[in-house]
């Protein structure tokens, strides 16, 4: 087992998968957002109607996630996702042409499938296999890749409706993710076994540590397990607390009335905290395991959204609180996939993470709307902001509680091997 000269290839998969994120990750968060005035205007639909699209996306998204997580496994992974993001790039493209609103729905499915073997389940799956270490570092480089790219396309799109319209910019949008992302999928992106190469860190291992790290349940082992169904509380938790986040811009013009300009800025803080949150969760992980990243999270949260409840009554606080927010708003896409791998394993890894994967998605996209209803129903986003806090503080008690159950059962699995041994 070799590496590929002096740049170990997993490095290659790497720049790979920030391609991915910069191209086809970043537009598909933006198929809706700056367009829907625009389409609704023009087509003469209700908003609803046409944000219908995100749902259909993420509930074919959901639903693929099993499925994915088998053929990304037993197929050549690199072109499995080069297809998949191909298919994303014509999903987007099309919506340049339609001239009803159902059909946006079939590029929502389209778009939703490809996602499943390029997002959530596939990019953890993918630094698993290569990254022995800092496999916590690295996905949260990636994910801040995403969270940049969603931030520069939201500007350029809003440009470029202004300048060329809505479905010109569509396709130039596809055009670009197809040029940045799809290419790379095809051609860098393999498994160690087809490189023949070890995952980075493989060797730097002492016996001990190895055994830990091929340690893991099976699928059917840890569904039959609560440690499973504890760490999938967890994830469950984060799913549906970082939906309050979205709410900011909102939150600061309607209940604290504020411009829109400024709660644009309130909203684009929160994103710029989550591209730091992407980075420093990832090294928080590597350096001090996935109890610190939890405990991270937990104290961002109260901080950032107790000032949030302060500026209600002196609205200046509203912009440092969504900064605040934003270094905790990372907890779903990178500390749950890194907390599922500590405590279940890396084994069976991809299969079980699929599985959750599933419940966390559909929960979080039928949860959000009814966020708005602490509007709705009491003039006030203070009880979503407190359910955020309640709910980062129960993840982190829960999370840690999986932690240990974890660490007992590995040991008492490499105490079974030694007596075997």
């Amino acid at each position: 087992m070799k590496r590929q000269g002096k740049l170990h290839y997993a490095w290659i998969v790497f720049i790979s998968c920030i391609f991915l994120k910069i191209g086809v990750g970043g537009v598909v968060y933006c198929i809706a957002g700056n367009f829907v005035t625009p389409v609704v205007q023009d087509l003469g639909c209700s908003v609803s109607q046409f944000t219908m699209v995100v749902s259909i996306e993420a509930a074919a998204m959901a639903f693929m996630y099993s499925p994915a997580s088998k053929i990304l496994n037993r197929k050549k992974i690199g072109i499995v996702m080069g297809v998949a993001s191909l298919a994303q790039v014509i999903g987007v493209a099309l919506m340049g042409v339609y001239r009803t609103v159902p059909m946006f729905y079939i590029s929502g499915a389209i778009i939703g499938i490809g996602s499943a073997f390029t997002g959530f389940v596939a990019v953890p799956m993918v630094v698993n296999m290569w990254f022995e270490k800092k496999a916590g570092t690295v996905l949260g480089i990636i994910i801040a890749a995403e969270n940049i790219a969603t931030i520069l396309y939201s500007l350029l799109t809003a440009e470029l409706i202004v300048r060329c319209g809505w479905r010109m910019t569509y396709i130039i949008i596809a055009v670009m993710a197809l040029i940045l992302s799809v290419p790379a999928m095809f051609i860098f992106v393999k498994s160690p076994a087809q490189v023949g190469c070890e995952p980075y860190g493989a060797g730097e291992k002492t016996e001990a540590a190895v055994a830990v790290s091929e340690w893991g349940l099976t699928k059917k082992e840890a569904v039959r397990r609560p440690v499973f169904y504890i760490v999938w509380l967890t994830c469950m938790c984060y799913s549906v607390g970082c939906g309050v986040q979205q709410y900011i811009a909102t939150f600061a013009t309607m209940e604290i009335g504020q411009s829109i300009a400024f709660g644009a800025r309130a909203a684009m803080c929160m994103s710029v905290g989550c591209i730091v949150s992407s980075m420093v969760l990832g090294v928080i992980n590597d350096k001090f395991g996935a109890k610190a990243g939890l405990a991270y999270g937990a104290l961002c949260i109260l901080l950032g959204y107790g000032c949030m409840i302060l500026s209600i009554q002196r609205p200046i606080l509203c912009i440092p609180a969504a900064l605040i927010i934003g270094f905790g708003g990372s907890m779903y896409t990178v500390q749950c996939p890194l907390i599922a791998r500590t405590v279940l394993g890396s084994r069976d890894y991809s299969s079980i993470w699929s599985l959750m994967m599933m419940g966390n998605s559909l929960i979080g996209a039928f949860s959000f709307s009814s966020i708005g209803l602490f509007y709705d129903k009491g003039g006030s986003y203070k009880g979503a902001f407190i359910m955020a806090i309640g709910l980062y503080t129960a993840a982190f008690v829960i999370g840690s509680v999986a932690i240990g159950r974890g660490r007992k059962i590995s040991v008492g699995s490499q105490d079974k091997k030694g007596v075997v041994a």
